[in-house]
């Protein structure tokens, strides 16, 4: 089971950043230093985790991919799997987000 509290390491082309995500009984949740919110669903697979997820960018922010500031916020829906070694052993993943790939590292912190 992988539920439990996580942080991230997360790093684009142009920036890094570190948040926390919530996974519980199929539910993420979850938020950047930077105020990005993730909100989404997973389902464990036989070597993954697939995630299916919204971004919700506030006004003003950037992205580490590069993604100009807006000046409203704006969604980003994405669906992707994640390793299962990424929550085992703490070791970088590559994500290909729509904004641009991300290396991510999920530490956890605490079960729930």
């Amino acid at each position: 089971m992988i539920d439990g509290i996580y942080s991230i390491t997360f790093r684009g082309s142009d920036d890094w950043g570190m948040g926390m995500l919530i996974f519980q009984n199929g539910t993420i949740v979850g938020v950047d230093a930077g105020g990005v919110e993730f909100d989404g669903q997973y389902h464990l697979g036989p070597t993954g985790v697939e995630v299916t997820a919204t971004m919700t960018v506030p006004a003003g922010a950037t992205l580490v991919q590069g993604t100009k500031a807006q000046p409203f916020p704006y969604e980003i829906p994405f669906t992707l799997m994640v390793p299962r070694s990424a929550f085992d052993n703490g070791q970088p993943v590559l994500l290909e987000l729509p904004p641009g790939p991300v290396n991510v590292i999920f530490r956890r912190l605490r079960k729930l």
